[in-house]
């Protein structure tokens, strides 16, 4: 259709016999394999992200995946709090890939010197389940985030797009100004907008194609894609900030306000089990109080929202959503293991490849 020009895409639909990159390795190594940040930055640059992340996004939808219950933990420190998640996540029938991420972090960090956020991805030997792999986690993290809301943005985005603001200028944020100016051919304009202005100006001067703004305010009006990026608890993105035509990804979960949740025409998540399960954000109360209903379920006359669809169904051809040109969607990526798996394995089976990483004597 003629609102897709513009677009770099790769494959669809799930094929018959597996892609390469989901058979089964060799036997368990005799050593473990260690990449550190630099390692896996380096390696992640010679993947496509995209293409992972929504193959890893179509299995999850046709039951290929093996998706548990993340373990969450949460304790308080002298300037607040801190929390640590353990996701696992096996993909594959029978399985090829196999592990578990652990991220934790402080919001207060950066005040320290020190990332936010930080962590390790453990893979596994899908035979013997010893660990195989041991590697920096932060890189994986924001690429396969960034990777997810540019998947939604090629499939759901109701115009051609020209302009995208990134509200946050973290890793997070700079992964997806990165991967938007790749991806999307049609893309002129990034702006990116940070409360610390300093920042955005940084993450300008880094990446090309990226504006610095002084107020999201300024230029939300005129973005055909809003990435909300942000460590925000508090909602500061509405229905009237947002054009129509306009693609939304929540990416932060806690940006984007009541009002523009509901009043979306089309509201997207990327798994309706994670995000109804957590009370913690808005989205998840809101399907707790029954204002937004599942998909498949007829929302009825009472002002209520339906999700339209999980964007690995929608990827795999089980459900079908043409956004028109006036209208707003809103994509709602919870972030599920199966991506990290999936986009560790790869940066894994290309390390191995080659003379990345250390060994290490078990």
């Amino acid at each position: 259709m003629a609102w897709r020009r513009g677009w770099t895409t790769v494959g669809s639909r799930l094929s018959r016999s597996p892609p390469a990159h989901r058979l089964r390795e060799p036997p368990t190594p005799a050593d473990l394999l260690y990449l550190d940040t630099l390692s896996v930055a380096g390696l992640l640059d010679e993947i496509d992200v995209v293409a992972t992340v929504e193959d890893a996004l179509r299995m999850n939808a046709v039951g290929e995946t093996v998706l548990p219950a993340e373990a969450y933990l949460r304790w308080d420190v002298d300037d607040g709090w801190a929390r640590s998640l353990t996701l696992p996540a096996a993909l594959g029938r029978p399985a090829y890939a196999a592990g578990i991420k652990v991220i934790n972090g402080n919001v207060a960090n950066p005040g320290r010197g020190v990332p936010r956020a930080s962590g390790l991805i453990l893979l596994f030997d899908v035979e013997t389940a010893q660990v195989t792999t041991i590697m920096a986690a932060a890189q994986v993290s924001a690429m396969r985030t960034a990777a997810v809301s540019v998947a939604a943005v090629k499939r759901l985005a109701p115009r051609i797009v020209e302009r995208a603001l990134v509200v946050g200028a973290g890793p997070i944020g700079e992964a997806h100004a990165r991967m938007l100016g790749r991806a999307v051919a049609s893309l002129g304009t990034i702006w990116s907008y940070d409360a610390d202005g300093t920042r955005a100006v940084e993450l300008a001067g880094r990446v090309e194609g990226v504006v610095a703004v002084e107020d999201w305010r300024s230029v939300v009006g005129r973005a055909d894609v809003v990435i909300a990026a942000t460590t925000s608890t508090e909602a500061y993105l509405r229905l009237g900030d947002v054009a129509p035509g306009a693609i939304v990804v929540n990416v932060g979960l806690d940006d984007c306000a009541e009002d523009l949740l509901l009043g979306a025409d089309h509201l997207v998540v990327d798994s309706w089990d994670l995000v109804a399960d957590d009370r913690n954000r808005l989205l998840g109360r809101l399907i707790a109080a029954g204002a937004v209903l599942p998909p498949g379920v007829d929302a009825g006359t009472g002002g209520r929202q339906r999700v339209a669809g999980e964007l690995g169904r929608i990827l795999a051809g089980a459900v079908e959503i043409v956004p028109k040109p006036e209208q707003r969607v809103v994509v709602n990526p919870f972030g599920m293991a199966v991506n990290d798996i999936a986009v560790a394995t790869a940066v894994d089976r290309l390390a191995r490849r080659g003379t990345a990483g250390q060994r290490l004597t078990r």
